[in-house]
This record gives C-alpha cells, structure tokens and sequence, in this order.
C-alpha cells in the first residue's frame, strides 16, 4: 500500500494561527497535563476547563454570572472596570465602608484562605470528601456547587442539557483538528482505514485491482480541472456526479443528482463547508431512520495512476466523493452501497418522508388521474422527485429507449409538472448532462406552439433537460420517488424491536398525543444490512399501522391509517390527525419461527419510528393490552379485507391487497354455537405461517372473531402465491372431536408465542 507524500510542516504552518503577545503564559491542565497557552480557556488536548486548574487567587477569568467591584471606581465589572480600567485582583479584600467591624472580619477570613491550600475555599474543603458526578462529562464536584465546574450542567440534569449527537460530533472534529494541528499530522479515520477492509466485505480475496490510497486533493484529474483550485463546493450541478465504473450504486449518486436541484439541501449533508488541511470532515447521514454525524478522512482509492476508482471530484470538488466514502463508512465498505433504489438514497441523505409512485398497471394504482394528481400536488410543494426509467418494466426493449434519447434503468431529477395548453408535461433532467428525449415535446419536436414554446422554454434551460408527455411516461418509465423535504416541521424519532412472536411484553407500540389538528408522516424504518452481502441479507415484511386510542393500558380504537405492508427499508403512511390520542403499532411477521424465540429483546430486530408533523405533537413508548396484535389485525382485515359470507352467522374475510401475503380470519355471529374452522394453505409458495403450520384447525366461540392464519411472503425477489382450502362447521360445543387432540380447540396449539395473535376475540372488543 503506497501512502501520499505530503509535506505536512509546509502545508500545516501556512494554516497556523500567528504568535501572541502571551505566547509565554501558560497553564497546565490537570486532567491531561498540556501545557496550553493563558488565552486558552480550554485545554487544546481534553477540553477541561482552565478554571479547574487555576488557583482562585490567580484566575482573573470569571466563572458564569460572576462579577467583581473595582477597588478604584464603583462598577461591578468582569476582568476591568468599564469606568477606570483598572484591573481587579481577586485576592483584594472588599470594601469595608459600608460594612460594619469589616476589619475584624477580613482579618478572619484572611486568616482562613492562608490555611486552605490555593483554590480551596472552606466550604469545599468540608465537601470535599463527598463530591457529586455531574452525569453529562462525569466530573467530581464538591457537594456545595450546584453549578458543574467543567461543563456548566445543572446538579442532576441529565435530559435537559444532553449534548446533542450533533454538538458531540462537532467537539470530536475540533478536539480532532486541533491535535493534528499540534502535532503536524494529516488525519487517518483509524475506523475506516485506506485499507482493503474498507473496500469489499471480504478484503481477502484478489480482485486483480492495484489500488493506491490518496488524498483526495493528491488525485489525478482531467485535463480541463487542472487549473482549477481545490474546493468543497463550487456551484453543485446535477452533471457534476458521474459514478464510477467499478461501483455499481446509482441509487446513491441519482439521489444526488436530485439533491443538488436544491442545493442549499447539499451544505445540510456535508457540515464541514471549507477546505480542512487535516483532512477532516463531516457528513449528515439518516442511516436507516437514525441521524448520524459521520466523521471521515480524506484519503480515497485509486487506480495506479492516481486517479479515483469510484465517484469523480469533477471541476476539483470534494463534495461528491467525501459523501459517498461517509456513505460507504456507515454501511461496512464500498462495496456495500452497490444496488438500491433512489428512494433509499433520498431517505439516507435527507431523512425526510420518501414515497414511490408506481406508474406501471397493477392491482395497487391504475388510475392515471390519480397519479397525475399526485404528481401535481408533490410539485406545488416543492418536493424532491425523481423518474426511474425502465427498472421496473418487464422484458424492455433497450433499444427503443436509446432511439428515443432514454437509458433504461436510468433515474432522471424531475423538475416540473404542468397542464399547459391542455396538455399534461412533464420536465426532467438527465444527470449525465447528455444524452436525452428525441420523442414528442422534445426540443426540435413539431408540438410546440408558439404560446406553449414561449411559457416552457426559457433560454436559460439547463443542459439534458426536456419536457416529455405524461402519456410516454408512463410507457418508459416505471416508478416515481418523492422526498417530502419541508421547512419548518418537527421531528421525532422513536427506537423499538420487531419481536418474533405475539407477546406484548416483547411488542413496541407509541402513543402519539396530537393537541391540535395537524398532518402527519408516519416513517418505520428496519436495517437495511448492507454491512452482509446481499446473499446474506433477510429484509422484514413491515407494515405501520395508526389506531384511536382508549383507556389505559391503551385499547385501540378505530383504525386511521396504515401503511401498505411490503419487503424493504422502510414504510410509511401520510395522515391528517385531529387533536386526540392516537396509538401506533409497527408489524412484520416473515421472520416467526425462523428467529429463535428464546433470545433476549437485545437479539430481536431493531426499528425506528420517525414521525413528522406539520404541528407540535408528543409521542413516547408505552405497554399495549395482551392482544393488541390480534385487535389490530382484525381491525386491519374488517376494514380492507374480502368478505365471504359461508353461512348465515358465519363471515370469513380475507386480506391480500397491499399486504404481501394472506390473512384468513374467522367472524362467529351466533350467540349459542361455536364454528369448528379447517384451513389448509399447503399449495401456497414462497410464503412463512405464524402458526408454524400450513394446515391448522380452530374453534371459535360464539361472538367471537378469530385470526386463523397469517401468511407472509418470504423472499422479495421470488414470486409468492397464497391458496387458502377453508372448511366450517356449526358445533354446540367447543371441542374439536376427531380433528385433533381430545379436549383440543386449536390445532397448532396456541402458546405464548402465538396466543397475543390468534386467540378468539370477542366481537365488542374491535371497533369495525
């Protein structure tokens, strides 16, 4: 591995701050032992505070809301009176006009500091020996300060002064930048070393590639780019990403593309603005709904020659390549930002609500107006969009797409959405900066009118842009991604833990108090566990689902809204809430019986809740009813479910749209007779069972609903089919003679793993 040779003194020295007049006063820290200059008043190495080691008779630094009398004028000042510029010395006693046997007094205390080492005054030196640790930096206290000495924290506040992970990360970038400062070293993120092992998930194996590590500002650049100087930023355009040939993630850089369309967006993702000679910077990433500050180096792989192996630095700027490396840095390597979808990465770099419009026919959207409308709305707004071209649409013809200008399986930023002239266009932009639309509405297109020509095309018109008719497409392209990037919204970001079975002491649900009406975007996020590769990867069905709220431990309500149930990152449900109280329940069930059920909360799979709202609102994690999963299925399936009426009294409703999968539950009317159920799924494929079994019988009590069965899609990238055989009886007693054990009502038998969903209901206890 072949290291830069920088010259780290020359480069250093000219970023170095000039000599002061107090070069030599200094103080020594009593955490670390520094030596650090008198104008410091924290320690350039720890960060403690001077005022822990200076003596009170020699600080002349003022403590928080400290003020001394100048003994020439009248005015209480900090370091020198305002009025006479006269210095105060700490050590001088007050003065004693206005206070009665003053002398005797002083002399007492005088007395008193001249016992007591320096800086200990005799309160402390009785507290002393029982200090408090002040629970933000851990520093002993004497017991009398209220106040902590090193980080100004109130005594026992711990929520309301937390440092944020943000204001955390900016102190490790200074306490960083000043050490290497000091020590004229160039910075090496030592957790993400230029090194094999941040590259490929297995750094062992010979890719036949000689990469060579560099600085970024050490690499090779075209031609056209020498001249230019160095920088973080200069004026972001869309055609500045051009990915690299060895690294197949798209998703990340066409997200960037749609980013840079607002490119105030892109200064809130790298936070380190200028050229850092240390070479440390930072990146804002929303890694699987959690916010993290990623600090990384600036050394990037290349190829023998020196230039980059991935993403390229074009026109000399650092942008493009700092955000992918902090990308990889989260994931494990580089090699695990190959394949994803745009959505993903508009989520990771901005953390904002993503949805994707499908524009191909299916059992979920069809209606062209409806999605013309939304597109329309997510325009006004002022959202972030983004068309894919062609990855969703089975057997394409690639060919026709290159005759008319388009890349299949290509994103493309989407600009504008219009009804012009009677006419619905729309206006995207080619990241590449070449190559674009030859069809209808294209530049040299012959229906362009005069009137229609003069509104939508401007000289000003950015390079690879084109207007395009709604109607083409929804012939080429499959899919459009909008991320809900909105100014002056809240936050709130929740943890909780998918469990493998039906035990609400294991379930996380939230409850969400709304104390005026406002919109709300309701986000559940899973690890996307690109730190494994994709083989080894097992995403979670997931599915949001929104209740009203009653009593106390919370019973659910009516059924707001829910998400649709799918196999990715992340899922979510847009809503206008009125001002009462709402309980959210997070679901996924493709993973019971393959978890092994015994292990602790700590093994189970982990999720964020992330809520936005238009309004102020709270929301924390509380303890559901025993059955809350079997409430909300059920109210779930009674509101968007098939109903089969098998026989007067008896109802059994199926669920399947927008649920990857099945759920078969069993309605019982009668007031005196229990319904004997059979249901056999055995012809079903690439789906999993909550009941452990395809083939399962139960008996329902009279008024009472029951979940029979949930079956779950398995894998995303194999086609599922459910085929239910159900049998029902009548029965004047619970038993389920000659179908199962004697004395038996349920076939798997319902344990507590299983009982939280598919034990019988009464029908009073859901609102339908």
């Amino acid at each position: 591995m072949e290291m830069p040779t920088t010259t780290l003194g020359q480069e250093l020295e000219s970023n170095s701050s000039p000599l002061t007049d107090s070069e030599g006063l200094t103080w020594t820290c009593k955490i670390c032992t520094l030596i650090n200059n008198i104008l410091s008043l924290t320690c350039e190495a720890c960060c403690a505070s001077q005022l822990q080691t200076l003596s009170i008779a020699n600080d002349v630094t003022l403590r928080r809301r400290e003020f001394r009398s100048c003994s020439t004028g009248s005015i209480e000042n900090a370091k020198a009176c305002t009025s006479c510029k006269t210095t105060k010395n700490s050590a001088d006693p007050p003065s004693t006009s206005s206070t009665r046997h003053g002398t005797k007094r002083r002399t007492k205390e005088a007395r008193k500091k001249k016992e007591l080492p320096p800086g200990l005054n005799s309160n402390e030196r009785e507290d002393k020996s029982n200090p408090w640790q002040c629970l933000i930096c851990k520093f002993q206290n004497v017991k009398s300060h209220t106040i902590c000495d090193m980080c100004w924290t109130m005594r026992g506040s711990a929520v309301t002064a937390q440092p944020t992970e943000e204001e955390l990360a900016n102190i490790q970038w200074d306490y960083i930048v000043r050490d290497c400062t000091l020590n004229k070293q160039i910075y090496v993120d030592e957790t993400f070393p230029p090194a094999p092992s941040s590259l490929y998930y297995f750094p062992q194996d010979d890719t036949g590639i000689d990469v060579k590590w560099r600085r970024l500002r050490d690499t090779v650049v075209n031609d056209c780019d020498k001249n230019l100087p160095w920088t973080v930023f200069r004026n972001p355009l869309p055609s500045d990403i051009l990915q690299g040939c060895l690294l197949k993630n798209c998703w990340l850089l066409s997200a960037l593309a749609v980013l840079v369309e607002r490119k105030e967006l892109i200064g809130t993702v790298l936070l380190t603005h200028q050229l850092c000679p240390q070479g440390v910077y930072q990146v804002r990433l929303c890694k699987d709904g959690h916010w993290t500050t990623v600090l990384i180096d600036d050394f990037v792989p290349c190829d023998k020659w020196g230039q980059l192996l991935y993403c390229e630095a074009t026109r000399k700027q650092l942008w493009i390549p700092l955000i992918e490396k902090a990308a990889a840095k989260i994931h494990g390597c580089f090699e695990a930002l190959e394949i994803g979808s745009t959505l993903e990465g508009l989520a990771t770099l901005t953390g904002a609500p993503c949805e994707s419009v499908q524009l191909q026919p299916s059992e979920d959207e069809c209606d062209t107006d409806l999605i013309w409308a939304r597109l329309l709305s997510a325009r006004q707004a002022m959202f972030l969009m983004g068309a894919s071209c062609g990855g969703g649409i089975l057997n394409i013809d690639a060919d026709e797409y290159k005759r008319k200008g388009l890349h299949p399986k290509h994103s493309y930023s989407l600009l504008d959405v219009r009804n012009a002239g009677g006419h619905r266009l729309l206006q995207l932009r080619n990241p590449w900066g070449y190559y674009v639309w030859t069809g209808d509405w294209s530049d040299d297109s012959d229906k362009w009118t005069a009137a229609l020509r003069y509104e939508l095309i401007t000289d000003f018109t950015a390079d690879a842009t084109f207007w395009i008719s709604f109607a083409d497409v929804l012939k080429y392209f499959d899919s459009v991604d909008i991320c809900k990037v909105r100014n002056g919204w809240n936050e709130i970001r929740l943890d909780g833990i998918l469990p493998p079975l039906a035990s609400h002491q294991h379930l996380s649900c939230f409850r969400l108090s709304v104390l005026e009406p406002t919109e709300v975007d309701i986000t559940l996020f899973q690890d996307t566990q690109r730190k494994f590769e994709r083989s080894q990867r097992s995403l979670l069905d997931l599915c949001v689902v929104l209740f009203e709220v009653h009593n106390n431990p919370p019973k659910i309500g009516a059924l707001v809204g829910h998400s649709k149930r799918q196999i990715r990152g992340f899922v979510g449900c847009n809503k206008m809430l009125e001002a009462t109280e709402y309980i959210i329940i997070p679901l996924a069930f493709n993973h019971w019986h393959a978890v092994r059920q015994q292990d602790a909360d700590a093994t189970y799979p982990r999720c964020v809740l992330a809520i936005h709202s238009s309004k102020k609102l709270l929301a924390n994690q509380v303890s559901p009813s025993s059955y809350v999963l079997a409430d909300a299925i059920i109210s779930l399936t009674l509101a968007r479910g098939e109903r089969e009426e098998v026989r007067k009294g008896v109802t059994i409703y199926y669920l399947t749209k927008q649920w990857v999968g099945l759920v078969v539950m069993v309605e019982n009317r009668h007031e005196n007779k229990w319904v004997h159920v059979k249901c056999d799924c055995g012809e079903s494929c690439n789906v999993v069972s909550t009941r452990g079994s395809f083939k399962t019988v139960d008996s329902v009590p009279p008024l009472h609903r029951q979940v029979i069965i949930v079956l779950t899609q398995l894998k995303n990238s194999e086609k599922l089919s459910t085929v239910p055989h159900v049998e029902q009886r009548l029965a004047n007693s619970p038993g389920l003679y000659g179908r199962c054990d004697p004395g038996a009502l349920h076939d798997p038998k319902l344990d507590h793993r299983t009982n939280g969903l598919h034990s019988p209901r009464e029908i009073g206890s859901v609102l339908s």
